[in-house]
Formats: structure tokens, sequence, C-alpha cells
């Protein structure tokens, strides 16, 4: 994008807000402005001027001609569901609501209104993609179909969706015939009655294209949709392509088992958006989010060995959202870092540097744990007790976490003159390509699709003690989510999300957002954010209060391939609780832990459905207690035969008595141990591989053949997957982690 384009952008954006702050304009400015925010792909920009122009409140000095009316309703609605700053469980029904204000939408009359019911078939179908209910897809094809009741037309809209959804139905439901037979009559009249290309105006020309070539590609005639795209050589902005690509790569994965071995298929998407190879693969993925769970240090090293199998896999490139808790937060900046790194010193990287990387990540960590963060900031009995009088909420000061992270953690990785904070953070890969996307700034959000190598969205998930919420830190804004919060059960009110205002002190360090994920209630004072907000005191505390696992902001981005790594603490079995007074501390906590381990289950439950539902296309969720036993405790007079057989591994190709040691060891940020932090990679990376195969084989375009990586702790793999019954270090090293799960808490100083 030219420098003078960006500059009227920007332009355009001040404009709306001044409107939307109460500016008085003219309806002919007020109506161009929110057609050219939608243009610029700020959506949500244009949903608040068009929302202001329909409103009491107009702020114009003439009115809103009646002919303009309906036009605004429909495309107020279209933006509603599109608004990516609302939450998905409120967007679509209000842009219904919006739309079934001024038009009968269950009514007859409306049949072979293609314009008004597909606008309401698109906002059901992505209530469908984002809620995953039946009832939404089944809804959306009825919408579609009672709108192809008119002539096709110019762009054959509504009829194109209409053969889409009767595919999505067949493949859902199960009734294949009378579905795909429609679906298929569908786009053969669409080829017979579409208004010829040489008849359509220039402005027109692509979309009739469009249309054409996606009904030639569902009835399998590839060379012909190829050739339908390659007619029309200027088409619009890339992002507004990403639909099609998305519709035609769900169309070939309908149809085909591997759709990117067939050659012709390829051809379509190039012919679709020419340059942009990836294209293909990177639609039929769909989004890839990773998720690296809290867990203190333990989580840490056990992501580690997850990463490097994901390295070897050839997985990581594939990667849109990192999400981020705690221990999970610590090490996932880190290799955000390495990666921003790499990226922005060459591209495209090949295989072998992101096993390079994993290499270096791994050293790197290893060394900077070393550094014995806690100790560090770790205050004496007499300090500790001092701060609790006087008001404080944790025996550790946070801040000091912060500088101790940014110091051993971050810093050495950091090759920018500017300082350390999530604002200067965003960044140019090397290969970012503005011809091809139209931009000359990098958004991973907008141009990743396009793009060989990912760049993560990096979250970094933090809870607010105010109102209980999920609190982010991206590195273009922080605040509290819309997506996370559910209206119908939540009445807190929601602390404004924004980016980051430097000048208004709305900034913070990288240090100081990973300690504010990390802040263990009670052991870490809450991170405080004063004055932003009118009268209120926020305190932050770790991201496990809210989601330990880490998966609302996966969820929240769409993503549709999850990869979970959970290296949190689960519950244990308790054989005697402690009682009268003196369990009473104890009783609680195990209150709380029993809490946290219904809400880890819920969560894992809540992803597997979706899974079934087919909401979202693949889940790989690793935890580090999977496939040990647990058999059933037997009453003391039993009589019932009972005899377990016991396997040495467990179904994820780990040593059980190793496994079960390394999901007990302490989850704090003290100094781990070398066979500690190898124990724990090494079995992330054997359970990762195993899983993988098992959760993930089906998707052939996520991986490559793997490539082997030297690993630090190769030796240690031997052990934790070894069938013999007797090896040389094997019990001094599982006395050694037996020992490392008794230290829970590291004594106070006096």
């Amino acid at each position: 994008m030219p420098q003078s384009e960006a500059l009227e952008r920007e332009i355009r954006k001040r404009e709306a807000h001044s409107y939307l702050k109460g500016k008085y304009v003219r309806f002919e400015t007020a109506d161009r402005l929110w057609k050219q925010l939608k243009d610029d792909d700020e959506i949500s920009l244009a949903r608040s001027v068009i929302a202001k122009l329909r409103s009491d409140n107009k702020n114009l000095s003439d009115k809103v001609p009646f002919d303009k009316e309906n036009k605004l309703c429909q495309q107020h609605a279209e933006l509603t569901s599109k608004d990516p700053e609302l939450s998905v469980q409120v967007r679509h029904d209000e842009a219904l609501e919006i739309l079934g204000r001024k038009f009968p939408l269950e009514d007859a009359s409306l049949d072979g209104n293609g314009e008004v019911l597909g606008i309401a078939g698109g906002i059901c179908k992505r209530r469908w993609m984002d809620l995953g209910q039946y009832e939404d897809l089944r809804r959306a094809a009825d919408y579609y179909m009672r709108g192809a009741k008119g002539p096709v037309g110019d762009d054959g809209y509504a009829y194109i969706n209409a053969a889409f959804l009767q595919d999505l139905l067949a493949h859902v439901s199960g009734v294949e015939s009378d579905t795909r037979r429609e679906a298929r009559a569908l786009r053969e009249k669409i080829l017979q009655e579409l208004t010829p290309l040489d008849k359509i105006a220039d402005d027109c020309r692509w979309w009739n294209a469009a249309t054409r070539a996606e009904a030639l590609f569902g009835l399998g005639r590839y060379k012909d949709a190829a050739e339908a795209f390659a007619a029309v050589t200027q088409r619009p902005v890339p992002w507004k392509l990403q639909t099609t690509a998305q519709q035609l790569a769900t169309l070939a994965h309908l149809h085909n088992d591997r759709p990117l071995n067939n050659p012709d298929i390829h051809a379509v998407f190039e012919a679709l958006l020419p340059g942009a190879a990836t294209v293909a693969r990177s639609a039929l993925i769909g989004k890839v989010g990773l998720a690296l769970s809290g867990g203190g240090f333990r989580a840490s090293f056990y992501h580690l060995g997850v990463l490097a199998r994901l390295a070897e896999l050839d997985v990581l490139r594939h990667i849109d959202v990192l999400s981020c808790v705690s221990g999970g937060s610590i090490v996932g900046a880190c290799y955000w870092l390495m990666l921003r790194n790499r990226l922005s010193a060459q591209a495209p990287l090949a295989h072998a540097d992101y096993i390079k990387l994993v290499q270096d990540l791994i050293e790197h960590f290893s060394q900077a744990v070393n550094q014995n963060l806690r100790g560090r900031a770790q205050p004496s009995k007499r300090e500790v007790l001092w701060g609790f009088i006087t008001g404080d909420k944790g025996a550790i000061d946070t801040k000091e976490i912060a500088e101790a992270l940014e110091q051993y953690f971050y810093k050495p990785l950091w090759n920018d003159d500017k300082p350390l904070d999530m604002h200067y953070l965003p960044f140019m890969p090397k290969d970012h390509d503005p011809a091809l996307t139209g931009s000359q700034h990098f958004h991973p959000g907008k141009h990743n699709w396009l793009r060989r190598d990912r760049v993560p969205a990096l979250i970094l998930n933090a809870t607010t003690v105010n109102t209980g919420h999920n609190w982010q830190f991206t590195p273009t804004w922080m605040g509290e989510s819309p997506w996370t919060i559910h209206k119908a059960a939540d009445s807190v009110p929601r602390l404004e999300r924004h980016w980051y205002v430097p000048h208004e002190k709305w900034a913070i360090s990288l240090g100081r957002a990973v300690a504010a994920s990390a802040c263990v209630p009670g052991i870490f004072e809450p991170l405080r954010i004063d004055d932003a907000y009118e009268g209120y005191k926020i305190q932050l505390v770790d991201g496990g209060v809210y989601d330990n696992q880490g998966t609302a902001a996966l969820l929240a981005h769409n993503c549709t391939v999850l990869l979970v790594s959970d290296a949190a603490g689960q519950l244990l079995l308790e054989q005697a609780p402690n009682p009268g007074v003196a369990g009473l501390a104890a009783y609680a906590l195990r209150a709380q832990d029993t809490l946290m381990e219904r809400i880890r289950g819920a969560n894992y439950a809540d992803l597997d459905a979706r899974v079934r539902t087919k909401l979202i296309r693949g889940l790989l969720f690793l935890h580090m207690k999977d496939g040990l036993d647990a058999d059933s405790i037997r009453l003391k007079f039993s009589q019932e035969p009972y005899e377990t057989r016991r396997e040495p591994l467990s179904r994820l190709g780990v040593r059980k008595d190793f496994q079960k040691a390394v999901a007990e060891l302490r989850t704090d940020l003290d100094v781990f141990t070398e066979d500690e932090s190898n124990a724990l990679m090494a079995c992330g990376y054997r359970m990762a591989a195993m899983a993988f195969e098992w959760d993930l084989q089906k998707f052939v375009e996520l991986s490559t053949t793997p490539i082997a990586g030297q690993w630090s702790f190769a030796e240690m793999l031997k052990e934790v997957e070894s069938t013999d019954a007797y090896t040389s270090r094997r019990q001094q090293l599982l006395d050694a982690l037996h020992e490392g799960s008794k230290r829970k808490i590291k004594s106070l100083s006096p």
C-alpha cells in the first residue's frame, strides 16, 4: 500500500471517531465513510458509524433518504455479524434482530429476495461456524434456498451459497442423496442462467466469475473453474477473497480425501490468488491454535518437549494463535521472541530452521531457569509478615519477578534498541509482500492465511480480580476480551480493551505482562493497573484462575485445529484428610482444587463436543496423567474377583512410573534439576509424538515427514520409553523425581 493511501486510511479513521464523538456531518459524508471503512477492512468502526447513522442521535445536518433505509439496515446487520469486537455469543443474534425489525424474515413474501435472505443466511452460517449448532446450519440453508427462488441474476449469490449449504447439510446430517442432488441442480442452474461475463459491468465482473468458478468447482470441473477465475484479471483486495478460498477448501474436503494431492485443485487456488502458492494448504488446514497451559516451570519444560516434536513434524510454521498461561507464558514469550528474530532476518524458514529454533530455545530457557528467578525475588519471613500486616496480598513482589524475567529470559532475545514493551513487539517479516497483501503493514490476523510461515498472534492470559474475567495482553492491545464473556450468564461489566497508547500511560512491558499471567494468588502480589479506568484500581492475577489451559482465546480467534499442551497440576488422591481445626486450611484448599479440576474437565468436555459436532476440525489435547491407571478402590469385604494386567507404558508411550512421577512434580518457579527438566521434556516429546499420530494423522496438510532433531533430553527419552525390566539409572531417577514432588513451597529465609 502506498504511503499516501495509508495516510488516507488514517484520516478516515479519525473522521469516523470525530463523527462518533458528536461531530455533525451530512448524510452523504457519513454514508461514504462507512463504505470506505468497510473496504479498508475496518469492520468494527464501519459498524459503529452505520449504527449511529441509524440511531435517534444521528448527528446529521440533513436527513437519511427514505430509499437508503433498507440498504443501511441490511449492511448494519451484516457488519454486526462480522464485527470481531463483539462476542460471538451475541453478535449474530443482534444481527438477526436488526434485520428482523425491518424485514419479515419468516414470511413467504420475502421468498426470492436473494439480497435480504442471503444476508440472513450468511448470519446463520457464521453463527453455525462459531457455535456449532446444527439448527443454525439448517436455518442458513433454508434462508439461502428461499432466496434462490428468484432469478440467478448477475452474481448468483443466493444460489451458490444455497448449493454450498446443501453440501454441508449432507455431510453433517449423513443424508447424502437428496441434498447432494439439490446442490448439483443449483450449480447447473447457475451455469445455465448466470449473466454472461461479457455483459457484466467492469466493477461486478469478479463476483460473477467467482460464482461461476465455485459452481464448476463444486461439480468437480476443476480445470474449468481455474479458467473462470483466470478470465478476470482485476479482482478485490486479498482479504475479500478469503471467504471464497475457505468455501472452496471446504468443498474440496467434502469431495476429496486428500485434496492437496490433486494438481487441478492446486491450480484453482493459484488462479484465485496468483502468487499465493500456500493459500490452498492454508485454507484446507484452517486456523491452527497452540495453547500452553499454566503450571510453573514444570509446565514450561513439558511444553518444550511438545514444541520439539511439533518442530520435527514441521507443524510450528502453521501456528496462527499462541495462547499462553502462567508457566506457559514464560516459555511461550521466549519462543515468540526467537521466532520474531528469525522471521525478521530470514524468510521463508526451512524445516530444519524450526528444529534449530527449539534447540536454541531449550538451551536458552534452561540457562535462564538456573538463574534462580524466584530466589532472586524471595523476601524473608519478616518481610512477608510485615507485608501482609500492611496490606500486601502476596509474599513476593510481582514487580521484582517482572524485572528478573526481563533480565534473564527476554532481554537476551531482544534485538531492538527500543524498550521491551508489548507495543514494540509487532514486526515486519522479511518476506512480507505488499503487492500480494495490499498493505505495507503486516497484521497476523489479516495476512497469515497468505503466508507459508505464520506469525502467531501472541496472547498472554491473566485474570482480573475486580471482575473475574479473562484479561489478555497482546502485542497490539490489552484489556478484557469481549469474546470470552457470555452476556446471558454474566452481568459483571467488562473492562474495555484498547490498543496501546503510551502517552496516556496505557502500555506495559513484556516482563510485567508475563508476571501478571504467572501471578499465583497468595504467593505473588497482584499486578496493579491504576488510573486507567476512572475510579477503578485494577488488580491482575494468574491467568490459570480463569482458564488454565488457555483454550478460550483459541476458540475466540476461530481456530479450527487446536493443539493443547496441558501440564497443569491435577487433583491427586488424598487418603486421609486432616480432621479438626488443623485441617481447615487444607480443606479449603482442597475445595478450591476440586473446583479447578471440575472446570478443567468441563473445558475438555466442551472441546470434545466441538470435535464431535465438527465445529473444530481437529484436537490434540495432551495432559500429564493421560493413560495412567485409575482403578477402583475396593471395599475391605469385597469378594469380587479383580485382577489388573499392568502394562509398563501408558497409551502415549511413556513409562507409567516416570509419567506419574513428573505429573506430581511441584508447579513453582524454583530451579529445576537437569534430570527433572529432561524428564519433563522427554515426556512432553513422547506424548506429543504418539498423540499427534493418533488424533491428527488425517490432517496430512498440517505436517510433513519428520526430521529427527538432536535433543538435550535424548538420553532421558530412552529411559522414559524403555520397556526393559531394569536399567542402571531408573530407580535413582525415580527417587529424585519423587523427592522433587515434595518441595511444594520454597522455604523462606529468616
